[in-house]
């Protein structure tokens, strides 16, 4: 079982935009100009890089939700400043396809022993702790809160799938 952060990042043209690039990773020109706008809007101070938080934004946004620890690990060998062009390069080369909402349903439905649509809380945090790809717990809290779950504990899977295929849904507060 594995599912990754989810991530809210809400950008021009981009809002929840899951992109798919070919096997070869070219990009297409659309999207390079979503790309663009987007990169220029987080550029804040206008000197035509991001910080490592912003280009996480701006991944992110783009569909691609790698764990708080993967992504610093793609970026370390990464200039602290990025510039555009070093963006799109950093993006071919750490692009995963997206994870379908069928997909995420199947895989929450492995936990669903009484076929209800929902799991808890409780077991939700021990397979994202315990099994495949571990998260942290304070990654998985997040996620949860993200789940809504009821009185009861339980939440459905069905539609916090949806919500994770939905994609960035609000800029998080720079440091």
């Amino acid at each position: 079982f594995w599912l990754k952060s989810h991530r809210s990042a809400q950008l021009r043209s981009g809002c929840g935009m899951n992109v798919e690039l070919p096997d070869n990773r070219d990009i297409p020109k659309d999207v390079l100009e979503q790309f663009k706008e987007n990169f220029d809007l987080l550029d804040a101070d206008r000197d035509g890089c991001l910080r490592h938080d912003e280009v996480s934004i701006l991944f992110r946004a783009f569909g691609q939700n790698p764990t708080d620890q993967e992504l610093a690990q793609m970026l370390e060998s990464e200039p602290k400043l990025m510039d555009y062009e070093t963006f799109i390069s950093f993006f071919q080369n750490n692009y995963s396809p997206p994870t379908g909402e069928d997909v995420l349903i199947q895989a929450f439905h492995v936990f669903d022993i009484v076929e209800e649509g929902k799991i808890t809380a409780e077991k939700f945090r021990e397979v994202m702790t315990t099994l495949g790809d571990v998260l942290p717990p304070n990654e998985v809290e997040e996620m949860l809160k993200e789940a809504r779950a009821g009185a009861d504990g339980k939440f459905d899977y069905r539609e916090f799938a949806r919500h994770l295929v939905e994609g960035p849904q609000g800029i998080p507060k720079m440091p």
